[in-house]
């Protein structure tokens, strides 16, 4: 148990460290996957549809983990009406790293499912629970989930807006009991 918490531990560092990936245009080539620079607050943007992940880390479906962001949205014509539809959650692999499908989908999106977000509102945080498996639903692991990489999907099909996310945390939530 120690173990599982000190990895979280330091996959939350690496997180908030600016480590992760984008693979722009949400496309399957992994061949586009890059590095995203971060400024000082650890802003990581996306114009058009762009997926950014983090690096994989080790998870026990038995145990309930929080997930949770910041997001915001540009539009690049200044229409304040437009919006972007965000996904935060999960994507899924077994003991050996394979990647984990079957419905309710290939990704769990248990802090944000197809949120959609207008300029005007700035940021706004987007939240949820992950825990159990089974697929009845987005706050469940996939069967047989060992590893996770923490997923946001900006800008859902939309190609003209920008959106920024930051303050992304995935950790277990820790059990106190009194004597």
């Amino acid at each position: 148990m120690s173990v599982l918490a000190v990895t979280g531990i330091v996959c939350l560092i690496a997180m908030q460290a600016g480590w992760l990936t984008t693979r722009t245009n949400a496309g399957p080539d992994p061949a586009a996957e890059k590095q995203l620079a971060t400024d000082s607050a650890g802003v990581m943007s996306g114009s058009g549809p762009t997926m950014i992940t983090s690096g994989m880390i080790p998870v026990d479906p038995s145990l309930t983990y929080d997930l949770s962001g910041e997001i915001r949205s540009f539009a690049a014509n200044g229409d304040e009406a437009a919006g972007a539809v965000t996904y935060l959650g999960v994507i899924g692999y077994d003991e050996k790293k394979q990647r984990l499908t079957s419905k309710p989908g290939p990704n769990r999106y248990a802090a944000a499912n197809n949120y959609y977000l207008v300029p005007a509102r700035g940021w706004a945080t987007v939240s949820g629970v992950i825990s159990g498996q089974g697929n009845e639903n987005h706050n469940q692991f996939h069967p047989g989930t060992r590893f996770v990489r923490v997923v946001a999907l900006l800008n859902y099909r939309n190609e003209t807006m920008k959106s920024e996310i930051r303050n992304v945390r995935f950790a277990p939530r820790i059990e106190m009991k009194t004597r």
